[in-house]
């Protein structure tokens, strides 16, 4: 026969269990007749035991309920806490992304200001107004209009086969020699049109374009402030009478008698005047770029610096 334990209405089958499963209430059958006088005060006594035993299971389940909610509840605070805390942290690297994108378009604003500011530095105002000029009396027929060559000094920089100097001067403008170099090693080989090649001979040197070996040696001497540059490697050329060895060590491209690792070269303003850019040679002071040597070289570009007005 199925009863109901009296404390906590648990289910369970007569004779067969002594304590209830639930909250441990002792399910023995009581003795005695139906109508016997023990039997009744025993109920008697034993209803207020029960009633007694009702309260505190109440409340104990009631208490069990609420920690059960404070658990969920932390449960859900933590929950929501973390998702909080993942939003910052996205949003932290989105922020993060942004400013570091923010200060490269600065730094590339500020070289192109540097570029205008040096564009507009070697444009002759005056010249241009004569050209204006002479345009003006042309439309009248009354004179011969020259060509550009004739009439403006070169703007720089500036390219006669497309280069774009722009990365270069960003590189120079932070300080960035090592880059710089390389991006000018570069830039040489683009123009002479040897990029798969990867090395420059005599010939290329000596056939360099003019405008953008100016524009080189132009941005180099700028962002160095006279420091380096290819006329500063020239003046020295030229101190020394041609002899490589004794160049070298005015450069510091030979030091104690040691030809330098292109590693070894100061990618710093405190290197000695002429110390960059490197275009003779790109592994070892001693060795050339090719078939040529490093003075072979350094003979064919200034000479094609020489023929630069």
């Amino acid at each position: 026969m199925i009863n109901y334990c009296p404390v906590c209405d648990t289910e369970y089958v007569e004779c067969e269990t002594q304590r209830c499963l639930n909250c441990g209430w002792d399910l023995t059958p009581i003795p005695g007749s139906q109508g016997s006088k023990l039997r009744k005060a025993f109920l008697e006594k034993q209803q207020t035991q029960i009633n007694w035993a009702r309260k505190i299971w109440t409340r104990n389940e009631m208490q069990e309920e609420f920690k059960h909610q404070n658990l969920s509840e932390k449960s859900n605070y933590s929950d929501e806490l973390s998702r909080l805390e993942n939003q910052f942290n996205e949003r932290f690297n989105q922020v993060t992304i942004q400013l570091q994108e923010a200060r490269e378009e600065r730094a590339y604003l500020q070289s192109q200001l540097e570029w205008i500011s040096a564009y507009l530095q070697g444009v002759n105002f005056q010249q241009i107004e004569t050209v204006l000029n002479q345009v003006s009396d042309w439309m009248q027929g009354s004179t011969v209009i020259p060509t550009q060559e004739e009439s403006l000094e070169p703007f720089y920089p500036s390219s006669e086969v497309g280069i774009d100097y722009s990365r270069l001067m960003n590189l120079l403008s932070k300080g960035k020699w090592r880059k710089a170099d390389e991006e000018t090693w570069a830039i040489a080989l683009k123009a002479a049109v040897r990029e798969e090649e990867g090395w420059l001979s005599v010939e290329d040197l000596a056939k360099f374009p003019k405008t953008d070996l100016a524009t080189l040696d132009w941005i180099w001497d700028y962002y160095s402030h006279g420091q380096f540059g290819l006329r500063v490697q020239q003046q020295i050329w030229e101190a020394v009478q041609g002899d490589y060895t004794e160049f070298c060590d005015r450069v510091r491209w030979r030091v104690q008698d040691n030809w330098i690792y292109y590693d070894e070269l100061d990618f710093s303003l405190e290197a000695v005047p002429g110390h960059l850019p490197a275009i003779a040679w790109r592994k070892r002071s001693c060795y050339g770029v090719g078939k040529s040597t490093a003075q072979e070289a350094l003979i064919a570009l200034f000479d094609s610096l020489q023929n630069i007005q």
